[in-house]
């Protein structure tokens, strides 16, 4: 294809309309996010408020029984222990991710696997002693279930090879 003064006109004359409609009112992407920022911003501020210093923890007690929530003293025994091993269990994930995103190579592997290992029996440990826990409690049993399901696909990536 030949290059001619033609082909060189028509291609100028293309650019400069383009520039002329972006120019001629209509909104750049830059115009547009940097609106779009500041509204969330705004919106953000607005929606964060300030807890009262005097009496705040009363309001928040009353936030959560008017939500249906019930505070921790009317816990069973077996409750706050399964609460306890959930957390001991999600401060393990947490390990285990600092684990596997310290690249280490070979041992940091070997220690996230190990900590994964833990984080199996820890649920299977607390599926064993509240057999009943969905029944009893469903947000618990479902919480439950959840982190089983992480540990079991987390192993099976392991075993595929994902983080070699």
């Amino acid at each position: 294809m030949k290059i001619t003064q033609e082909t060189t006109s028509a291609l100028q004359q293309t650019e400069s309309q383009e520039r002329n409609r972006t120019t001629s009112g209509v909104e750049g992407f830059d115009d547009i996010l940097a609106r779009e920022v500041q509204e969330t911003e705004t919106q953000d501020t607005a929606r964060t408020a300030v807890p009262p210093i005097d009496g705040g923890m009363l309001e928040i007690a009353s936030l959560i029984e008017a939500e249906g929530v019930s505070p921790a003293a009317d816990l069973t025994e077996k409750e706050l222990t399964a609460m306890e091993n959930v957390d001991s269990l999600l401060t393990e994930w947490e390990n285990y991710a600092d684990q596997l995103a310290s690249g280490e190579e070979g041992g940091g592997l070997r220690q996230a696997y190990g900590v994964l290992e833990h984080i199996e029996s820890g649920v299977q440990k607390l599926k064993q002693d509240w057999p009943g826990m969905d029944q009893e409690n469903p947000d618990m049993g479902s919480l439950v279930n959840e982190l089983e399901v992480m540990a079991v696909t987390e192993k099976i990536k392991f075993n595929r090879g994902d983080y070699i």
